[in-house]
């Protein structure tokens, strides 16, 4: 039976695994790269002295014994090869445990070599690479493995030419160096390269894919048919394959700016049960922290959010306020009482620990993970990676035992002596305290150390000698370690030519621990697999020439510095220290953070690097946390700050939130708007509500369905705002200058859901209303400034209005109830206050109010007109303007009042009273002329606008009687002509128009007092009653009765004069204008015969 390709790994243990023959020519002088035992190959030589893979018949079997056919080993030594008789099995040089990935003719060039982190998997791959290469040209010997910088491995009798080792060592190092300078430099170059190659590849047919691997007779289909492929669907293979194309997934979504973090939450139901079950914080903290906090938000909303998008600027802000945020809660809590008795160890904030506490302390952790800019100096440019970060969190906020360091540095006689010494050493490094470890190891005291009953000396002689010079060996590795610089970003060539460094300083110890009979391989892969003592594990302790225990830790220590999962979980004390253990020392063997930095760093701006990036650290925090909650560390579920820190390990930030809105609706309002604005808070998906009408809730429940709660369909940032929101409008004052109302608009003001904003506001904003009185101005300026700013117009204006109405009722502020009109944009609300206060003063024939009740706002609108309206406009322009057009009929009328009752205040010439006469006469007829404005020719149109309603025109004119038919004459020609027009108008208007100014003249005249006939009661309850459906300004007025009633109570009101003094009570609208007529044709004649004899006598 020809031979099938079967994977290395499924071959029995006891077969012996095929070779090549004739491939034992030596590499160099002293290095045996290939064994020299015969060859076990069944078959002979390849078919042909080049190599050719055209077969004649089915594939030889020496074929299947070349190196294409194996792959790399898991753990190879580091620059020394095995013994003799691990080369006699294997041939080539190193164990075949891997397989040949199906999908390597796909890959293209890599990223440069120093920029890989020489896993497994990878130095795997590039031996297959190599071996492909060689086979395909028919070369007698193969090159040393790309994944060994030591060349070919030599053989442990040529352990004296330790010296050339190194050398090699530091010139591979140095090649490395200048490889990774080169595909920096010529990234273009690469990309170039990399594009002409694949399509040389998609041009010839890949040798791999299209070898033969069965006894099928030739003429059947090639690989690639189904049936074919199904013959190399091995595990092995299939998982390479799955690992591949996960990877290539990666870099495409990667490069098209994609997240990769899809993955599941695995506590986010816990967390979401615990959150949910208890009730919304309430507002507890002093006023003066929460008017500190809200400042800083709306400095934050002031500082980065800008007409336009800008990045920097918006992200050194967040930088800013974020530490200013954290500062002010953490001194908050230190003035908090703390705890009386003894509380357990715990991860965070114990269970006796105020509510504030607990969220203080997750605000901290999730604020400085995704603003690693955590300063309040914002003109540092450095952004630390995360792992930086979280050890700086670990060393801060979860240390417990923070003097242990600094104890056991102190311990006497030496810190070596101390129980817990290798254990501190170990913890301190794992928490990212590079220098402190490497301290501890320079000054042990090694030869204090004392062992056994008697207390004997534990190192002397030699063994003292080697103890110290590998320790020192080990602190020397330790300084050149990035972290002990606090460059803690994993994935850059510094941290990948560190490793390769500390793992030649492993090699080294290893060894010279166990001399010459035991390979690194071994050590590599028995040190922590915890298993019995064999004997041959009892043998190699016995002839190490290191103390076994020092030697022990020392590995411990380097497989830490060089990533190894084992060894971190061992010595991690809990979950969350392993989680950050993990993030900051593991080796995943990713190798695609490199390559993605550099294209980043020539495609895309820095921001956008440092978020992929932070992006990538996000992703390893997740995987970091799932495999120590894998290895038994778990966090206590019941415990909420346990389940939020979880919830913070695997980005989970509703989850978060939920946990800070149950502790306090300060912190978690502003961490959802920090989260809102540095884009970090999930986006609300669209969820519809499940129909109810076919199933009930038992049935969903049964189903697993649940009906999406307000968090799900409204965002968790708004109904976090909206529960703050309504917390503040319950707190009275604040302080002096804010009241908890103040402050609850603006939280609502800066909701995602503009709808849902607006909404909120108006069930906060009716609450408020229904508690103003007449007295609420200061309040009514704050809502309507607040909501004007937020741009919630609508309701602005309905809060002045709602005060407007409430002046017009329960007070004679005018000018206030004119001012908040306005603000509303009610001009049909303006005009009719306008009109109320006309309609007094035509009554009483006097200015109403008198001077001496006038309110402050409208006496300024009257005396300082320009310079009120001119402050008026900086609040509203629109308003302003509305209220200083309609105030010009009211101010005139009152000017015409002023200016007669001017006359009798003293004795004043006959001179001077013509003057006032002439100038009251103008005031008169202008407001005449404005009454007259609607009603143009007799027609009705209230499109004009006028200022002065067309009611009063009747009233108006009865007023001008005293101006006519008087010597000298008073009123010129122009003024004659508009009172004759107005006249003209009214007479041939129509009847409604006529009878509401006819209604209002009769109240006006019979309000004159000593008039014969009805009261002015009388008349007006009369007029009141028949003006169903007219114009008429004061048509069912209570508070229009009720004040004249006030004024004819026995008030005297000092008049210049009173056109009433001459008319009687039963006296029409026709007799007064029929009065007019003749006395304006008098006038007009005197007026023509003084201009004709003046013309005569010149």
């Amino acid at each position: 039976m020809a031979h099938r390709f079967v994977v290395p790994d499924s071959s029995p243990p006891a077969s012996p695994e095929p070779a090549t023959p004739n491939r034992n020519q030596p590499r160099g002088s002293g290095f045996s790269f290939l064994g020299n035992d015969p060859s076990t190959t069944p078959a002979g030589p390849p078919p042909s002295s080049v190599a050719s893979f055209t077969p004649a018949g089915a594939p030889t079997n020496s074929f299947l014994g070349s190196s294409m056919m194996h792959g790399g080993d898991d753990h190879r030594p580091f620059g020394f090869s095995a013994t003799g008789g691990s080369t006699a099995q294997n041939p080539f040089g190193r164990p075949a445990a891997s397989n040949v990935p199906l999908g390597r003719s796909i890959r293209g060039r890599g990223p440069s070599g120093l920029s890989r982190q020489f896993s497994a998997a990878d130095e795997e791959d590039e031996d297959e690479e190599e071996g492909e290469d060689q086979d395909a040209e028919g070369e007698l010997d193969l090159p040393p493995p790309r994944g060994s910088l030591f060349g070919a491995k030599p053989s442990f009798n040529r352990f004296s030419a330790d010296v050339e080792d190194e050398d090699e060592d530091e010139a591979a190092i140095m090649r490395y160096l200048d490889r990774d300078v080169v595909q920096h430099v010529n990234v273009t170059e690469a990309e170039e390269y990399h594009e002409e190659y694949e399509a040389e590849e998609s041009e010839e047919p890949d040798m791999f894919l299209n070898m033969r691997h069965d006894d099928r007779p030739y003429g059947q289909p090639m690989i690639g048919d189904e049936s074919d492929l199904m013959m190399l669907n091995t595990p092995a293979a299939t998982h390479r394959v799955r690992r591949e194309a996960e990877d290539i997934f990666k870099r495409s979504s990667a490069h098209f700016g994609t997240s990769p973090r899809t993955r599941g939450f695995h506590f986010a139901a816990i967390a979401k049960d615990l959150y949910t079950h208890q009730e919304p914080a309430r507002v507890v903290e002093p006023s003066h922290l929460i008017l500190q906090t809200e400042d800083l938000v709306c400095r934050l909303y002031e500082e980065g959010v800008g007409t336009e998008d800008n990045a920097e600027k918006m992200d050194n802000s967040l930088a800013s306020i974020t530490y200013r945020l954290v500062r002010l809660w953490n001194d908050y809590v230190e003035e908090l009482p703390q705890p009386e008795g003894e509380d357990f160890a715990t991860i965070g904030p114990g269970a006796e620990a105020t509510p504030f506490e607990k969220a203080s302390y997750i605000a901290h952790l999730i604020l400085r993970i995704h603003h690693t800019r955590f300063d309040s100096d914002t003109d540092n440019e450095k952004t630390p990676p995360l792992p930086e970060i979280l050890f700086d969190w670990m060393q801060t906020s979860h240390n417990l035992y923070p003097d242990q360091v600094r104890e056991i540095s102190r311990y006497k006689p030496s810190p070596a002596c101390h129980s817990l010494f290798w254990q501190t050493v170990r913890c301190t490094l794992l928490r990212g305290d590079v220098a402190g470890a490497s301290q501890l190891l320079k000054n042990a005291g090694w030869e204090n150390v004392r062992r056994g009953p008697r207390g004997e000396f534990a190192y002397t002689g030699k063994a003292l000698e080697n103890v110290r010079r590998f320790s020192a060996a080990l602190c020397d590795t330790l300084d050149q370690c990035p972290g002990a610089r606090s460059e803690w970003d994993i994935w850059n060539s510094n941290w990948t030519l560190f490793r390769i460094q500390a793992r030649g300083s492993l090699d080294r110890l290893a060894l010279f621990a166990e001399g010459k009979d035991q390979g690194l391989d071994d050590s590599m892969n028995e040190k922590f697999s915890p298993q019995s003592e064999s004997l041959s594990t009892l043998a190699r302790k016995a002839s190490s020439q290191i103390p076994w225990d020092i030697y022990e830790n020392l590995q411990t220590i380097y497989s830490i510095i060089l990533g190894n999962h084992d060894a971190i979980m061992e010595v991690a004390q809990d979950w969350c220290e392993a989680t950050i253990g993990l993030l900051g020392w593991w080796d995943d063997g990713n190798q695609r953070h490199k390559s993605l930095k550099i294209s980043h760093s020539q495609t895309f701006s820095a921001s956008a690097s440092r978020s992929t990036g932070t992006d990538d650290y996000f992703e390893r925090l997740a995987t970091a946390f799932h495999l120590a909650i894998e290895s038994d560390l778990n966090p206590n579920t019941l415990n909420p700050v346990e389940v939020a820190i979880a919830s913070v390990f695997e980005g989970n930030v509703n989850a978060i939130l939920g946990f800070l809105r149950i502790w306090s609706l300060p912190v978690a309002c502003t961490v959802a708007e920090i989260a809102s604005l540095g884009n970090w808070l999930p986006a609300t998906e669209t969820m519809s509500t499940l129909p109810m009408d076919s199933l009930d809730l038992d049935d969903l429940a049964l189903l697993g369905v649940s009906q999406p709660g307000p968090d799900e369909v409204e965002g968790i940032k708004d109904t976090s705002l909206v529960l703050y929101a309504r917390e503040l409008a319950g707190i009275a004052q604040l302080s002096p200058e804010r009241d908890g109302w103040e402050m609850a608009i603006h939280v609502l003001g800066r909701m995602d859901s503009a709808e849902r904003s607006e909404q909120t506001v108006g069930e906060l904003l009716r609450d408020l209303l229904a508690t103003l009185d007449e007295n609420s101005s200061v309040m009514v300026d704050k809502i309507w400034r607040i909501l004007n700013d937020l741009g919630m117009i609508n309701y602005a204006e309905e809060t002045a209005e709602t005060f407007a109405e409430i002046l017009s009722k329960k007070s004679h502020r005018y000018g206030e109830a004119l001012w908040y009109y306005a603000l509303s944009h009610r001009p049909d609300s303006v005009r009719s206050v306008l009109n109320l206060l006309m309609s007094y003063s035509l009554v009483q024939s006097a200015a109403y109010p008198p001077e001496k009740d006038l309110d402050a706002d409208l006496k300024d609108l009257l005396r300082k007109r320009t310079e009120t309206l001119e402050k008026r406009a900086k609040l509203d322009l629109e308003a302003a303007q509305l209220l200083g057009r309609m105030l010009s009929g009211y101010a005139t009328l009152r000017q015409f009042y002023d200016t007669r009752d001017s006359l009798q205040l003293g004795s004043v010439s006959s001179a001077k009273a013509l003057e006032l006469k002439k100038q009251a006469a103008s005031a008169l007829v202008a407001v005449i002329a404005s009454s007259d404005d609607n009603i143009r020719g007799g027609l009705y149109d209230d499109t004009r606008d006028s200022v002065v309603s067309e009611d009063f025109l009747l009233a108006l004119l009865a007023e001008a009687t005293v101006f006519v038919n008087q010597s000298p004459v008073v009123i010129t020609l122009q003024q004659i002509d508009i009172l004759l027009k107005a006249i003209e108008d009214i007479q041939t208007v129509g009847e409604r128009v006529y009878s509401a100014c006819s209604d209002f003249f009769e109240v006006v005249l019979g309000s004159g007092q000593g008039l014969k006939g009805s009261t002015p009661w009388d008349l007006i309850q009369k007029s009141t009653g028949s003006l169903s459906g007219s114009s008429y300004v004061m048509s069912g007025s209570s508070m229009m009765v009720s004040h004249l009633q006030k004024m004819t109570a026995g008030t005297k009101v000092q008049r210049g004069w009173d056109w009433r003094s001459g008319w009687l009570s039963s006296t029409k609208g026709s007799d007064v204008l029929q009065k007019l007529r003749l006395g304006l044709n008098k006038d007009l004649a005197l007026l023509w015969l003084e201009d004709a004899d003046g013309v005569a006598l010149f």
